[in-house]
């Protein structure tokens, strides 16, 4: 006979498998804001106002928590999936203008820029996510979906938002995609991306 560990009922089950999260709108909450700087193929330096969030409301409250964790238990190096950059200088400058404007719509507030600490003050403020999903090509040759965040509103503003197509792959003459994708990274330019719970002092693993 083998009996029923203690706790085993309230536990979450590890399978090891990642439930996809159905593309649309939600409440999201911030967990980690950070900048940093990231060079591109150039040679060109860009500042980035990085998010990481979570969903906030709803049948998947917590969905990438639930999910760092689940990853947790077989791989240490396990990143935060929630994410979203935004570049902060030139062309980016507007976009991360509605990205603060849409924060400070859904919460009542007013960012205070260059004082010291106050990316803190965004943490658990919520904001409206619409998510798309958009076709890769593995490093294999197979094709999958990924789940991102495409735009950021304001809370209020999702209820006139509208969710757009799957963004696919262009198609070659023998059906084969034109040129093959990378692995889906956290969008850059009008995207998010995510963080998990107690690890706000350390900093969230998701580089």
């Amino acid at each position: 006979m083998i009996k029923k560990p203690q706790g085993y009922d309230e536990a979450a089950a590890y399978t090891g498998e990642f439930q996809a999260l159905p593309k649309g709108k939600y409440v999201c909450k911030i967990r980690q804001v950070v900048e940093v700087t990231e060079e591109d193929r150039n040679g060109h330096k860009w500042r980035k106002f990085v998010i990481l969030y979570d969903i906030a409301e709803g049948e998947y409250k917590d969905f990438y928590d639930k999910q760092f964790k689940a990853e947790k238990e077989t791989n240490p190096k396990a990143k935060w999936r929630g994410v979203f950059k935004q570049n902060m200088d030139d062309k980016g400058t507007p976009w991360l203008k509605g990205v603060i404007t849409a924060i400070e719509r859904s919460n009542n507030i007013t960012f205070q820029w260059d004082k010291e600490g106050n990316e803190k003050t965004l943490i658990d403020k919520k904001f409206g996510g619409i998510f798309r999903r958009r076709q890769y090509e593995k490093d294999n040759g197979e094709r999958a979906m990924t789940t991102e965040l495409w735009r950021i509103r304001s809370v209020a503003g999702l209820a006139e938002a509208e969710v757009p197509e799957d963004e696919l792959l262009p198609e070659g003459a023998a059906g084969r995609p034109i040129q093959a994708q990378a692995a889906p990274q956290p969008s850059v330019g009008d995207g998010f991306m995510n963080i998990p719970d107690g690890v706000e002092d350390e900093g969230i693993p998701f580089l």
